[in-house]
């Protein structure tokens, strides 16, 4: 299908620009700025935070209007703003580049684009929402390279103007093909009703506090990877060879994640997958070792991929329809503030202590305490059930 396959092409660049690029620019914006690891820590967590907050307006466009604007003006001007921060310097830059991302972000990232990719398919919304990601999960093997390659041979600058002029026509592209039924907005509740409403729900609640811990534990791991593999002594090169291959392992995730939910049910997947999370971050730290470095890349690989696509089924299951978009908003916005503060206290850690030991163990502690609040969701559901 052309629009959920526009959508995906969409998520493999604008993940791949601001979110995965960073980590591979990290060094060089760094010293061509001179400033710290926890300024640019800062940096990321308030694009993350634009994102967020963008993301609960996204989705309440959705539910009312459709994807239009969001797709055809939003992530458009987003992408420029970010391609603008390469011409500028210091903190015009890290406002610009927190910027623009942010505005990628909140109309290309998951929380808007698998809420659309459901009111597309109309009726399969695991098979839709495990289709994107499937696209998905080719946005590190592809742009993390790609980025490598434009900043090894043209310089940082190019490697962030090139992929914002390609995720500018992506989202045009994407604005182009995507349409969705009309709805009646006046048959909706308004934007705080609709989120106030999917809160007093205490699966929602514990849903909500466990994305807040994951995306601690994925937003740092992703950051710091490649910081941390030359840290234990890998080339940069090398890094980013490894971490799309860790990319390209999200597939193993993904493909055969329909018939693993048939099979284990996506609650159980969803607790498994956490724990698996947060221990690839040990094996990180000794990705010196060949033997830990593919270890690594397989728990992160594939735990990473699967989740994306769990979150989102695992949503499907406990909040209306009407209001799915609005509500993923909310809580990506809730993720985010989490992807946010885990980079910024990574950061200082890491300045700290000269080491990425630390900001790993951020991971390995956010990720499983969000694999037993997960848990405690799904027997709460499941005596819901029983007693129903």
């Amino acid at each position: 299908m052309l629009p959920l396959n526009a959508l995906g092409f969409l998520t493999v660049v604008a993940y791949g620009t601001w979110f995965y690029g960073f980590g591979v620019l990290f060094t060089n914006l760094s010293s061509f700025h001179g400033v710290s690891s926890s300024t640019l820590g800062i940096t990321f967590g308030v694009a993350n935070l634009i994102s967020g907050v963008g993301a609960v307006a996204t989705g309440r466009r959705l539910d009312v209007f459709g994807p239009r604007a969001v797709l055809g003006v939003v992530g458009p001007l987003g992408a420029i703003v970010y391609g603008a921060s390469s011409f500028a310097t210091g903190t015009t830059f890290l406002a610009t580049y927190a910027l623009g991302g942010g505005m990628i972000g909140s109309a290309g990232f998951y929380s808007f684009t698998q809420p659309l990719a459901v009111r597309i398919a109309k009726t399969d919304a695991a098979r839709a929402i495990t289709r994107l990601t499937i696209w998905g999960a080719f946005s590190s093997p592809i742009m993390i390279p790609f980025t490598e390659i434009l900043r090894a041979n043209f310089g940082w600058q190019t490697a962030v103007r090139i992929p914002a002029v390609i995720t500018a026509i992506s989202f045009l592209l994407a604005a182009a093909v995507c349409r969705v039924d009309n709805v009646d907005s006046e048959k909706r509740p308004s934007l705080l009703a609709s989120l106030r409403g999917a809160l007093s729900d205490v699966r929602l609640r514990l849903f909500a506090a466990a994305a807040f811990l994951s995306s601690i534990a994925v937003s740092t791991l992703l950051v710091f990877q490649v910081p941390t593999m030359t840290w234990a002594g890998v080339s940069t090169a090398t890094a980013a060879a490894l971490a799309s291959l860790r990319g390209l392992m999200q597939l193993a995730g993904r493909i055969p994640l329909l018939s693993a939910i048939n099979r284990f049910t996506a609650s159980r997947l969803i607790v498994i997958s956490r724990f698996l999370l947060g221990i690839s971050a040990l094996f990180l730290l000794g990705s010196g070792n060949i033997a830990l470095a593919l270890i690594y890349i397989v728990f992160a690989g594939v735990t990473i991929g699967a989740l994306s696509a769990l979150d989102g089924v695992v949503a499907r299951e406990i909040v209306q329809p009407q209001v799915f978009g609005t509500v993923m908003g909310g809580i990506g916005l809730i993720a985010t503030l989490g992807g946010s503060l885990g980079p910024i206290f990574a950061g200082w850690l890491r300045d700290r202590f000269d080491s990425p030991v630390a900001p790993m163990f951020i991971v390995l502690i956010a990720a499983c305490s969000s694999a037993i609040i997960f848990a405690i969701q799904q027997s709460i559901s499941q005596k819901n059930q029983a007693t129903q």
